[in-house]
């Protein structure tokens, strides 16, 4: 992964544009082995979400899995991605909460 300051801020103006959208929960599962980056993050849930012109697969956060319904309606919101050391630049991306 690329995280050179340049290549983070490009990716990051681009973020407010999908803060606070609403869409629809369509399926969802549970991380158990995640890639390179995420490991401190296990157990996880993504899923995909509708938001009527796209779907989009995302990580699901502030919940349980047991709180989770098909057609649910959850937001967006921005959080940090995978872990940094204390010399990188943090890198925050798009991640969906319940309403």
């Amino acid at each position: 992964m690329n995280n050179s300051p340049v290549t983070v801020w490009r990716s990051h103006k681009k973020l407010h544009t999908y803060l606070n959208k609403v869409g629809r929960l369509v399926v969802w599962t549970k991380i158990l082995v995640a890639p390179a980056g995420f490991e401190h993050q296990v157990p996880y849930l993504v899923g995909i979400v509708d938001f009527g012109t796209e779907r989009l697969p995302l990580q699901i956060v502030d919940c349980e899995e047991k709180g989770l319904k098909i057609n649910q309606k959850v937001v967006m919101v921005i959080r940090k991605i995978g872990k940094v050391k204390p010399d990188e630049v943090i890198e925050y991306g798009l991640k969906v909460k319940p309403l």
